[in-house]
């Protein structure tokens, strides 16, 4: 989404690490289990597929699957430097490239659905990939509109709009996790669990450190698609700068909905 070099990288980073315990209990709820075959579907510089492996073990599989070359080529290099030979990442175009058959027993998808103008292309293979049984894991936005900054966040509710208008412009749908269930059951999936997973915190907290980068690497993204403008960026940097002299202010991040369903 916002490039692959060094300063994104270390942002996916960060990004994986403040969010690696809410990764765990999802992983947890759906029960992964050592010696099952998993799908990471757009694995990115494969840090979630690193932690999958490791659950798996050497009996199971990792497929992670991602249309960065220089993002596979960094995930290939974190497996064999964690000698985890049970993890692969396969350059590969989920739009347009057939899905691996498997059978696999859990497909891990987050922060990839609302970037695709259709997601038929995506859906429509996982029942026939996945095991009799298997299940599907998604961690997507349902509520974009929860973002903000309180109670100094004015420059911060344009900015959200911004956002969600560049998404929308690309094809993308920020709030593609109230189509989701549905999209699932109509393919044949028993939907077993909802879970809202709420982002607040104030200043110095992670979920405020994660939003402020989010807003200062974006938010460059945004002027040069000419939605945001270097007057809101300032106004931006001015409440953020207000926020960590507050002790009552906290930041809310955009509502994520986990969706777990199983192939029946």
């Amino acid at each position: 989404m916002l490039g692959n070099d060094a300063v994104e990288l270390d942002r996916l980073r960060l990004q994986h690490d403040l969010w690696r315990p809410f990764l765990q209990a999802a992983l947890g709820r759906a029960t992964l289990s050592p010696g099952e075959r998993v799908i990471d579907l757009g694995a990115g510089p494969g840090f979630v597929a690193l932690d999958l492996a490791r659950i798996v073990g050497p009996t199971g599989q990792v497929l992670a699957l991602e249309q960065n070359p220089a993002y596979v080529r960094h995930g290939q290099r974190l497996a064999v430097e964690a000698d985890l030979g049970q993890l692969e990442m396969r350059c590969h175009d989920l739009l347009r490239d057939p899905v691996p058959a498997g059978p696999f027993d859990l497909v891990w998808c987050r922060w990839l659905a609302m970037f695709l103008p259709e997601v038929e292309p995506l859906l429509d293979p996982l029942p026939h990939c996945l095991a009799r049984g298997g299940r599907v894991l998604f961690h997507e936005y349902v509520h974009w509109d929860t973002f903000g900054l309180h109670p100094h966040g004015h420059a911060m509710a344009r900015f959200s709009r911004a956002v969600q208008r560049s998404f929308r412009q690309a094809g993308g749908d920020p709030d593609i996790s109230r189509r989701l269930p549905s999209l699932l059951a109509a393919r044949g999936f028993e939907i077993e669990e909802l879970l809202p997973l709420p982002v607040l915190g104030r200043a110095g907290e992670w979920p405020a450190r994660w939003l402020e980068m989010f807003v200062t690497l974006y938010g460059s993204r945004l002027q040069a698609l000419g939605l945001w403008s270097p007057e809101e960026a300032e106004a931006a940097r001015l409440e953020m700068a207000a926020s960590r002299a507050d002790p009552g202010s906290f930041w809310v991040g955009p509502t994520i909905l986990e969706v777990r369903a199983r192939r029946s």
